[in-house]
């Protein structure tokens, strides 16, 4: 079976272009996914609409039979039945990107009951999750182990630039989308601090802000991330370890992070600084451990750089995400 060519297809959520422009954290991992199946000899079909007749007639064009097909919107967990129908030899997975998976407290207010409730009790399709924190969760609720497997997310570290050298050694980047989840509105008045990200209505936050410099398409911020010391990212709840923690690692950028935002991290680490749910709003804390992490992280970019391709390469995660599917053929 090793040696199988396999047919894919994956399921986006429609709602930003794949590969994506600038903001797109699934966009993204969907992209890479297919881009290096395809360099393993596999072939497949990227679908990324909103309209559920549309997904089944892209699954229907030129009598493909398709091996494996992965949804990446949790919320379209009701047209998997349809998916069986067109596709009854195929085996099908979903996979969730939801922030708060394993805080079940917090799932009434997004509305997410019923789309955890169906992850957690489906044993008619796999359940991919993108981390150890959400398959830990499902387990935890009872879930059947038998149909949980682990994707998790990587970046692409050929197409990161990485300077050992710091342009901005006294500056620190806040890369994430401008929302109420990623808490940029509490840090404003660090003035070390560039934000970046694209920007909502839905945040205290403000566009006008001095230190805000817009949303930045893919390229530059593959070229540009490696410029500063070191990234922040405390939001207070994310899935897994977000892919802008990867990138930040291959551009040779230490962190400091959120408990929510550490998952999966090595916090023994000199370049990985973790602020605890009881200090995140002491901003002169908060201040002094940016600072004190840039001036480790600058010393460490080679360091970093290797840490980051050894763990979290595509390279690397898609071969294990092939072997993954394989078994199940």
């Amino acid at each position: 079976m090793s040696g199988k060519t396999m047919k894919i297809a994956f399921i986006g959520p429609g709602i930003l272009p794949i590969p994506p422009n600038g903001w797109g954290a699934v966009e993204l991992l969907v992209w890479e996914y297919a881009k290096e199946l395809g360099e393993l000899g596999h072939s497949g079909t990227i679908i990324n609409t909103p309209d559920h007749d549309q997904i089944i007639s892209q699954l229907t064009e030129d009598d493909i039979e398709y091996d494996f097909i992965h949804l990446h919107y949790d919320m379209f967990y009701p047209i998997l039945e349809r998916v069986k129908r067109v596709q009854p030899k195929a085996k099908i997975a979903i996979s969730s990107h939801h922030a708060y998976i394993e805080r079940p407290e917090i799932h009434r207010m997004y509305g997410y009951g019923p789309v955890f409730d169906f992850l957690r009790d489906n044993t008619e399709y796999y359940n991919f999750c993108i981390s150890q924190k959400d398959y830990d969760a499902f387990v935890r609720s009872g879930a059947d182990e038998s149909h949980l497997r682990i994707c998790k997310n990587g970046a692409n570290h050929n197409e990161i630039v990485f300077n050992k050298e710091c342009v901005v050694p006294d500056r620190s980047i806040y890369l994430a989308k401008i929302e109420n989840r990623k808490r940029q509105y509490l840090y404003t008045s660090i003035d070390s601090i560039d934000f970046v990200g694209h920007f909502t209505a839905t945040t205290p936050f403000q566009k006008d802000f001095k230190n805000y410099l817009g949303e930045w398409e893919h390229n530059y911020k593959m070229n540009h991330l490696t410029d500063y010391a070191n990234l922040v990212l405390l939001s207070d709840g994310e899935n897994g370890s977000p892919l802008v923690i990867k990138e930040a690692f291959m551009a040779g950028l230490g962190v400091v992070v959120s408990h929510w935002s550490a998952h999966e991290l090595d916090r023994s680490l000199p370049f990985v600084t973790v602020i605890g749910d009881d200090k995140w709003n002491d901003l002169n804390y908060v201040q002094d451990k940016i600072a004190e992490n840039r001036q480790v992280s600058i010393t460490m970019r080679d360091e970093i750089r290797e840490y980051g391709v050894k763990n979290w390469s595509w390279q690397k995660l898609v071969k294990t995400y092939e072997q993954n599917i394989l078994a199940l053929l």
